[in-house]
């Protein structure tokens, strides 16, 4: 009786068919890179419109940040969204800011030809030393080299929060799920994560066990932002690194006190 090798045909077709689909994501990703590189260099120029190609690389680092863990680059898709956080936190594009979108088009071009050879550590310490676009911070205080990671939904809450805490000096990184939250906290290890409470596909209160559960990020301090009153049944039984904050009007002011807590800040000098 002939023997049936059906199953493992369909696994070389499969296999066939992600080789190839890989291999068109690096041609078009180097393609797209090389793109931006050019629109970049004409601006240095004095040529084009600095929203315009902002804008055109906000839309494509978008799409190499959804397909690159799809194909095999997972390390470029964060880079690329760490680009994009970049973006975000800087107002306006000046000459220093295209000098560091460079930085980041050139290191996604690296890795790719590469082939990303590089193990946790490694991928952390090169996370965590990109520019972020953080602003100065505010007079006579002296902040530390603080990750922060923001799990919130989009929105002007989101804004405010990202304004706060850029003006005190932290490096910000954006999730928009708890899915992400916890691929990102896993690459950068942040020394801060700020969760909403109604987040999806879970809540920001499981995200806060599943974090304990996971021996890399159990000792990462988290701020859970909800409007349930602080004896509420939703809110008990937190992990001992969980500090819950309602969001009432005077939620910012809590936030810094919290921070300051933990050690987040240097010295407050008084200056005339």
């Amino acid at each position: 009786m002939p023997e049936n090798n059906a199953p493992n045909d369909m696994e070389d077709v499969v296999d066939e068919i992600l080789v190839r689909l890989s291999r068109e994501f690096v041609e078009s990703t180097l393609d797209l890179l090389d793109e931006m590189d050019q629109r970049i260099d004409a601006l240095e120029k004095g040529k084009g419109n600095v929203e315009d190609v902002c804008n055109y690389i906000q839309r494509e680092i978008h799409n190499i940040k959804g397909q690159g863990s799809t194909f095999g680059f997972p390390l470029t898709g964060r880079v690329a969204h760490m680009l994009e956080d970049y973006l975000l936190n800087v107002n306006k594009i000046l000459a220093d800011n295209l000098a560091d979108i460079r930085g980041y088009l050139d290191l996604m071009v690296s890795l790719i030809n590469q082939r990303e050879p590089l193990d946790d550590t490694e991928r952390t310490e090169l996370l965590t030393s990109l520019p972020t676009g953080k602003v100065g911070t505010f007079s006579g205080q002296q902040s530390k080299d603080v990750n922060v990671l923001l799990v919130m939904p989009s929105g002007l809450q989101r804004k405010l929060v990202s304004r706060e805490l850029l003006s005190c000096g932290f490096r910000i990184m954006r999730a928009y799920d708890c899915i992400e939250a916890q691929s990102v906290a896993l690459d950068i290890v942040p020394d801060v994560v700020f969760v909403n409470y109604d987040m999806s596909p879970f809540t920001g209160r499981e995200m806060c066990h599943v974090f304990s559960a996971i021996e890399k990020l159990r000792d990462i301090k988290i701020i859970l932002l909800t409007s349930y009153d602080a004896n509420d049944a939703h809110i008990r039984d937190l992990p001992p690194s969980v500090s819950v904050v309602q969001k009432d009007k005077g939620f910012t002011e809590t936030i810094g006190s919290i921070l300051i807590e933990m050690g987040l800040f240097g010295t407050f000098e008084d200056r005339a």
